[in-house]
């Protein structure tokens, strides 16, 4: 029975791992894209503006979703 108990645990860590794996990848192409919109945010006037600050509300809620995920992760595997 200890034998199924530990496959469980191998198991989540590794889901955990690979949750882990999957924030930081959408978090740094969130990030990116941020960057990238810069310049629309400073160029764009009216509805082009609008959509861009629209689509930047989403990725900050990308951004802190996965960050806290991260970080979560991170605490729980370097203490």
């Amino acid at each position: 029975m200890q034998a199924k108990a530990d496959q469980v645990t191998e198991h989540e860590l590794t889901a955990i791992a690979d949750r882990g794996v999957k924030a930081r990848e959408n978090l740094v192409n969130a990030l990116r894209e941020c960057g990238e919109l810069a310049d629309a945010v400073a160029s764009f006037q009216g509805r082009e503006l609008i959509e861009v600050l629209d689509y930047l509300d989403s990725l900050r809620f990308v951004m802190a979703e996965s960050g806290q995920l991260l970080a979560g992760v991170v605490r729980g595997t370097h203490g």
